[in-house]
């Protein structure tokens, strides 16, 4: 065979090749459908939670594990310890690349999933994936280490029991509803929702085999005073602390006329006489 003549072979094979490559993605699309409805929700001051459906098509033999996960992001938390008889503080850890939203809903088992499956998927009911890429900075006294997730897992235990605790992360098997090649799952989200967009994934699997995945978006943004406090908090940080302050004073301010109002009202009511009519020397101390 002439060289030109393999040149031209082993392009149309890596041509070839390449097209298949890139078809693999589609047609694991093209299998599952997911949807998410509605697409966007509003927070605003008195935002309590909402809830979510997620539906979508699949093949009717397979299982359906959907994922909900917001973006990283970093967290500050603190460990306390024994100093002398004192309970205080002893260390600060800075833990970065953690979602604050991690949920996964599923019509089976999550370890029917063969363990390279759960790690390719990041479906298991100990959140490893997220282990894997958090990382934590510890400050104790003048010490300063960098930990892995798995090396800093009381921090992260600590921080997926308060997620867990307010609904942000959730593992719920046979959750999702099959009607045919049709899922459903109706997801209830708390008020403390992670803003901005998150990745909703769903995958069919049978017989430890991904026969396709979909992903859609939701995302959550923050609208009124809520809005306005995010935006200036991140973009001018001196001005939202002087704000806050104002605010903060303000508030005050109104609780004290507030109680200084209802306590003249009650003694009116009862026949009391206020303060202020009574004999000036008892108020000097």
């Amino acid at each position: 065979m002439k060289p030109l003549v393999k040149v031209k072979t082993l392009t149309c094979l890596l041509f070839a090749l390449l097209v298949f490559l890139c078809s693999v993605p589609a047609a694991l699309a093209d299998v599952v459908k997911v949807n998410v409805a509605p697409r966007k929700i509003d927070v605003g001051i008195n935002f309590t939670g909402q809830t979510i459906d997620v539906t979508g098509t699949a093949p009717a033999d397979s299982q359906i594990y959907i994922k909900l996960v917001s973006a990283p992001r970093s967290v500050d938390l603190s460990r306390k310890g024994k100093v002398g008889v004192l309970w205080m503080n002893v260390a600060q850890a800075e833990v970065e690349g953690v979602p604050k939203m991690y949920q996964v809903y599923s019509s089976g088992k999550i370890d029917a999933l063969p363990a390279q499956l759960q790690e390719e998927t990041g479906i298991d009911a100990d959140f490893n994936a997220v282990r894997d890429a958090a990382t934590i900075k510890e400050t104790e006294g003048n010490r300063v280490r960098k930990l892995s997730g798995r090396d800093g897992k009381m921090y992260l235990d600590a921080l997926f029991k308060m997620y867990r605790d307010d609904n942000l992360y959730a593992i719920k098997e046979d959750a999702v509803q099959k009607n045919g090649n049709s899922f459903h799952v109706s997801i209830s989200l708390p008020g403390s929702v992670a803003q901005g967009e998150s990745v909703i994934t769903a995958y069919a699997v049978k017989d430890g085999t991904i026969l396709g995945q979909s992903k859609t978006t939701l995302t959550v943004r923050p609208v009124g005073l809520v809005g306005w406090a995010r935006t200036m908090a991140k973009t001018n940080g001196p001005l939202y602390g002087i704000y806050a302050v104002f605010i903060a004073l303000a508030a005050g301010l109104g609780i004290d006329m507030l109680f200084n109002y209802l306590e003249k009202l009650i003694r009116a009511l009862t026949g009391k006489v206020p303060r202020e009519a009574s004999d000036p020397a008892a108020e000097i101390h």
